[in-house]
């Protein structure tokens, strides 16, 4: 367990949910964007992901570059969401076949 963290994934999505909705001018900054993308990013090896882990660190990556603009920083936090979600979907279906 890193930093106390049990892999609970809430607190992951309510961050990714602020990068995602972060469209407005009173909104977060490209610095604070970027800085949390790289918080997050040694999460990612305590949290169960299975098959997604690889693509959503990969898009933690791209929204802590340098130079993306809101937009695209938003965009790849929803994307990012939506694995999350398609991942407790699959959970959810594994665990109704035993």
């Amino acid at each position: 367990m890193m930093f106390g963290f049990d892999g609970e994934v809430d607190g992951f999505q309510t961050i990714l949910k602020r990068i995602a909705n972060n469209l407005g001018e009173c909104g977060l900054t490209h610095k604070e964007v970027r800085a949390y993308a790289r918080c997050l990013l040694p999460l990612i090896s305590v949290m169960d992901l299975g098959k997604f882990e690889s693509e959503i660190k990969l898009l933690l990556v791209a929204i802590s570059a340098p130079g993306l603009p809101h937009y695209d920083r938003s965009f790849l936090a929803s994307k990012i969401l939506k694995l999350l979600e398609d991942r407790s979907l699959s959970k959810s279906n594994s665990k109704e076949h035993f």
